[in-house]
């Protein structure tokens, strides 16, 4: 069969016809890989001391990533409309603030748990911020960490379609006295393992650390830490894993993916790998609330297998900057999309790419509202009865990888010819500067977000994780 692939010249659309085409033995996979860390030093002003937290992610799924958006009517707990979503947008706001032509990966399911356990610790101000800063006023004293139990609960509820595991470890210096109280919220609300080690025996603690990474990561992440990360200074380590794994519901085959050119923000051209289907998905198109042509922009959500969870994919016209756009996020916003998009034919080009981003969170809390926690009045009390102790370092580390995994696929099921005068169905070609987030559909719950720059962009520090 004979497939056309449309190209862009001076933003309009031409289709050129492309002869070659490949047979697979299976069915086409795409996989999502995401790999994050968080590092939290607390130090003590007589003696420093460190409280390391530090995060691994491991992602698989069929898409991109995104942030954390809730619905409390989906829950057990009485938590307040968007106050979660709120969050996320900020701190994709304080990103792109700073990051003005990168890509962006974070996970705020995993940042939000790193939190609210340093919640639990905090007294007198340094909570009143944190809770301030987190939207958590409202609520009555524990009522959030409550929440975090339940969406971690339902999160990780058995489910055939996927998977998805969340974990907490925590790991005290001998002899450090951490108070029982904190030690038995923190098992009630984030059912963290609680081990003693001996830090000053470096090696040993990174195996079991490792040791205890790769079994909540399926494997995936290996040599997580290494005995330079602790020390005699280190007194506590903390640890969030997250693994997902899911296939789309409707799979790119691998024989339709074609080089394409990706138009970046300053009109330079990427030749990228693109992924082709056409398919029933929900699609709609939005105004910016802008007078021009360009004002319209498209959402198009891809469910994985089982429908529960989904990616949400924000393009803008080719000619309007993404940053037009993004100023526009707001939790209600994404209800809107999620509310208002209608399942029809549509014409799918997604690139395929790898993204890696180190998040600095102490920049990113500071700029939230929260300062004392970072300061020698921080008071984390609640967590030690030592007086000194405060926040002196915390960052996140995420991979993403989309890709396809050759598998069988019949010779019928090519792409579809066609040409400019025969599209049928709305188009969404993922060519430019893009927004996503990846949600839980039945719960509103939005588990990773991002956007997507430079889709050429690889892991920079030289591991193979094609092999991961």
């Amino acid at each position: 069969m004979e497939v056309y692939f449309p190209r862009r010249t001076r933003g309009h659309l031409i289709f050129g016809m492309r002869e070659k085409q490949h047979k697979f033995k299976s069915a086409s996979k795409n996989c999502y890989k995401e790999l994050g860390l968080i590092r939290i030093f607390v130090t003590c002003n007589e003696s420093p001391m460190e409280i390391e937290i530090l995060k691994s992610q491991d992602m698989y799924f069929l898409g991109l990533l995104s942030f954390l958006a809730l619905q409390s009517e989906a829950f057990k707990t009485n938590f307040p409309d968007e106050t979660i979503a709120e969050l996320s947008v900020n701190i994709y706001n304080q990103l792109r603030a700073t990051r003005e032509d990168e890509n962006i990966l974070f996970s705020p399911l995993s940042i939000a748990i790193a939190m609210g356990m340093v919640e639990l610790g905090a007294h007198g101000t340094t909570l009143k911020e944190i809770r301030h800063s987190l939207g958590f006023d409202s609520l009555k004293n524990g009522e959030e960490f409550a929440f975090l139990k339940d969406l971690s609960d339902m999160a990780t509820a058995e489910e055939s379609h996927y998977v998805l595991d969340i974990a907490n470890s925590l790991y005290v210096q001998n002899g450090f006295h951490v108070s029982d109280k904190f030690l038995q919220l923190v098992k009630k609300y984030f059912k963290a393992e609680v081990e003693n080690v001996d830090f000053s025996q470096s090696a040993a603690v990174a195996t079991q650390i490792n040791k205890w990474v790769e079994n909540h990561t399926n494997s995936m992440i290996k040599d997580f830490v290494s005995s330079r990360d602790f020390g005699a200074l280190t007194h506590l380590a903390l640890i969030n894993a997250i693994y997902f794994k899911g296939n789309w519901k409707s799979q790119f085959r691998p024989e339709n993916t074609r080089t394409f050119s990706f138009t970046k923000d300053d009109e330079s051209e990427v030749q990228i790998p693109m992924m082709y289907q056409q398919g029933e998905f929900y699609y709609g198109e939005f105004s910016d609330g802008s007078n021009e042509a360009g004002g319209i922009y498209q959402v198009l959500e891809i469910p994985y297998e089982g429908d529960e969870i989904s990616m949400m994919i924000v393009l803008s016209r080719q000619e309007v900057p993404l940053a037009t756009l993004e100023p526009l996020v707001k939790a209600s916003l994404i209800n809107e999309w999620a509310n208002s998009v209608k399942k029809q034919k549509v014409e799918v080009y997604l690139p395929r790419f790898t993204v890696e981003q180190e998040i600095d969170l102490k920049d990113v809390w500071r700029g939230l509202g929260i300062t004392e926690l970072f300061s020698s009045s921080a008071d984390l009390t609640a967590m030690s009865d030592n007086k000194e102790l405060y926040l002196a370092k915390a960052f996140h580390k995420a991979f993403l990888e989309v890709n396809e995994e050759g598998s069988e696929a019949a010779a019928a099921s090519g792409m579809i010819a066609i040409s400019r005068m025969a599209v049928l169905y709305p188009q969404v070609i993922v060519d430019h500067p893009f927004f996503f987030l990846v949600r839980n559909r039945r719960t509103g719950t939005v588990l990773f977000m991002g956007r997507v720059m430079h889709p050429e962009a690889m892991n920079s520090s030289g591991h193979d994780f094609e092999k991961l």
